[in-house]
């Protein structure tokens, strides 16, 4: 190679160096097809703390693997008390068809149920008393409540922490692959020492202090480090330390140079045999500092003083082994500048209010994610499963004596997790529906994971955090009117001056949960009137209490044409609990309700379930990604599996008019 004695005149910015070396090694990887970063290699769970997945995983167990009791009181089958109450209870035996139980046992076969002890009464004689209908499942943890077999539970580049590690081997995962540690080769290259030869000693002394206290800070960042006897100033023996070291593995090499004739033999070798990519960096202490790249490989030289070449590695050096080693932890420094204090903590705005509970210290789990120009936690319910444990973030602190904290105040934070997971986690206000766990999951399983935190909420509430930077999307099913309008008049009514992108997620089916068999026969919301069914109803202002109503006046009828239609409840399974005991004939809801405690269900009408995303925020990666999923075949064809949902629409950007369609 020519000699390129005029580029040592430029000095480089310290971003753009690094920029420049990560580019000539993604040429030369180009160049010859041979991928030079650590490969994966399988690890043992157990070993696994602070290892950095390379590929997603998958839970292979539920966890719980059995169903558990979540209360004190009597297992029980639920169908055996659907028509119990206090003038007419359920007679159990214990032992037999009922058992006492204690939170976190294992439930007898058949029961999926617990009974509190307020609802049984004890004869003494091996009898028990249910006066009141027990629905499935309540009071009961369900097996993979906590942890499912198949869901995705750590994305690809994911450093693995304690509590990770303790969720993997919960769900049967007691092997997992990750990136090999990055081998990092150093030495010393010092000039030739002055007369008389016995003050050859304090040539090289500065360098034998230097290297230990190198290869510590690259030990700390994960690396496997290998060190070298000083070398002398000469190109021959420093391409014979090199290419010892490549033959050995070496995936990064660093040398520090004690002076001019050193730093001469290191350039002349990489102008002859590498590539300078840059000659001389802007850093103050630290120069002079250089970067190149030989067969492949990056090449740090760094002056051979205790401040200069301390800066250098870790202003330098440091942020691109992270970034070969699949670790970007320090790609945001500049960004958090000023968010943490002495003792490393957080300054976050809180997305929802953080209770306090006088006489106890509070812990409490916080979701991170940097929102626009701030930093926002999202609190997180305090379980006690290792998926609470997983998707902590950071804790805020609130002592015994302290107050609660308000939504909209900013709260210290301790991090549990790198600076960059602030960057991969994308909030999402309002709706809980499958079609948002099935989103999350996908959204793990991408090259570039991004993890989805959704706080449920009603839709004026997200479209208020939308308005207050507290999330960068909100979940919206919000008719407009009876022809298959939605969500635009209400982002209009609650956010006019709002600049709103209206994102299809999917058509829920909405209809008329029944009993199993559909015994009466039901088609249309006609039949309630025409059959005097009795009837549940959800809480006005729900969507799905506006399609029902929607459904009504279609047909030509008024709520009085239908009986117990002021009977509310408040969720879509308590509907299907009405219908599941008797204590209504049908009822508004959707097909997941319905399946989950074996009812049928008639579909009548859909509802568009939309992403409202702030046109400021389309660009954002983490946006990009959940756009890209949703046109994805495969994950529609997964929604449609689920039963009840329509995916015509999904992933497109709606403008106003867009109807249902029949």
């Amino acid at each position: 190679m020519a000699p390129q004695s005029n580029i040592y005149t430029q000095t480089v910015p310290l971003g753009d160096a690094l920029d420049k070396l990560l580019g000539a090694l993604d040429t030369a990887r180009a160049a010859d097809g041979q991928n030079r970063l650590p490969q994966p290699v399988s690890c043992p769970t157990q070993a696994a703390d602070g290892r950095v997945l390379s590929e997603f995983v998958i839970a292979a167990a539920d966890v719980p693997p059995s169903p558990l009791a979540a209360a004190k009181g009597y297992a029980l089958r639920a169908a055996d008390t659907y028509t119990a109450d206090s003038n007419n209870p359920a007679l159990l035996q214990a032992g037999k068809n009922c058992f006492a139980v204690r939170p976190g046992e294992i439930l007898p076969p058949g029961c999926d149920a617990v009974a509190l002890p307020v609802h049984a009464a004890v004869d003494g004689k091996g009898g028990v008393s249910i006066t009141a209908p027990m629905l499935p499942w309540l009071h009961v943890r369900r097996a993979g409540a906590d942890m499912a077999a198949g869901e995705t539970l750590f994305p690809r580049n994911h450093t693995l922490r304690p509590a990770d590690m303790g969720a993997l081997l919960a769900a049967g995962i007691t092997e997992v692959q990750v990136w090999d540690r990055l081998q990092l080769h150093l030495a010393a290259v010092a000039d030739p020492a002055p007369t008389p030869e016995k003050n050859r000693p304090a040539v090289t002394a500065a360098a034998d202090g230097i290297i230990p206290a190198l290869a510590a800070l690259a030990q700390d960042i994960d690396c496997h480090v290998q060190t070298a006897p000083c070398l002398p100033a000469d190109a021959g023996v420093v391409r014979d330390f090199l290419q010892s070291a490549l033959k050995a593995g070496a995936h990064a090499l660093l040398l520090c140079a004690t002076g001019d004739d050193a730093l001469t033999a290191v350039r002349d070798l990489m102008e002859r045999e590498g590539r300078i990519v840059a000659p001389d960096i802007g850093l103050l202490p630290g120069a002079p500092a250089m970067t190149a790249v030989y067969e492949g490989r990056p090449v740090f030289c760094l002056p051979c003083s205790p401040a200069g070449s301390l800066t250098a590695f870790d202003a330098l050096v440091a942020p691109a082994l992270l970034l070969m080693s699949r670790r970007p932890g320090l790609c945001y420094a500049k960004t958090l500048a000023g968010d943490a204090d002495a003792a490393g903590k957080l300054t976050a705005e809180l997305a929802a209010s953080l209770p306090a509970h006088p006489g106890l210290d509070v812990f409490a789990p916080l979701a991170l994610a940097r929102v626009a120009e701030k930093t926002v936690a999202m609190p997180l319910r305090m379980g006690e499963g290792h998926k609470s444990a997983v998707r902590t973030q950071a804790l805020a602190h609130i002592t015994a004596s302290g107050k609660g904290i308000a939504l909209g105040s900013t709260v210290r934070a301790r991090p549990l997790r790198p600076a960059d997971s602030l960057y991969n986690t994308l909030f999402c206000a309002g709706g809980d529906d499958v079609a948002l766990d099935l989103l999350a999951d996908g959204l793990l399983r991408l090259p570039h994971a991004v993890h989805l935190v959704c706080a449920g909420a009603d839709a004026a509430d997200a479209v208020q955090a939308l308005k207050n930077r507290h999330c960068h999307m909100a979940v919206l099913h919000m008719a407009d009117d009876d022809k298959g309008g939605f969500n635009f008049a209400f982002v209009q009514q609650h956010w006019p001056e709002g600049k709103i992108a209206l994102i299809n997620l999917v058509i829920r089916q909405v209809g008329l949960v029944v009993p199993a068999g559909n015994p009466r026969g039901l088609k249309s919301v006609a039949d309630i009137k025409n059959m005097k069914l009795r009837c549940v109803n959800r809480q006005a202002g729900s969507s799905t209490r506006m399609q029902f109503d929607a459904l009504l006046r279609h047909a030509g009828m008024t709520p009085q044409d239908v009986p117990g239609y002021e009977n509310e409840v408040e969720s879509q399974l308590a509907v299907a609990a009405a219908v599941l005991t008797g204590k209504a004939d049908c009822g508004p809801g959707v097909a997941a309700a319905a399946r989950a405690v074996g009812l049928d269900f008639i579909p009548l009408a859909g509802e568009r379930w939309d992403l409202a995303v702030p046109e400021a925020f389309r660009e954002d990666p983490r946006v990009v990604s959940v756009e890209s999923l949703l046109q994805k075949p495969e994950f529609k064809k997964r929604l449609e599996a689920l039963g009840g949902y329509n995916t015509r629409l999904t992933g497109q950007k709606l403008e106003l008019g867009v109807r249902l369609g029949a």
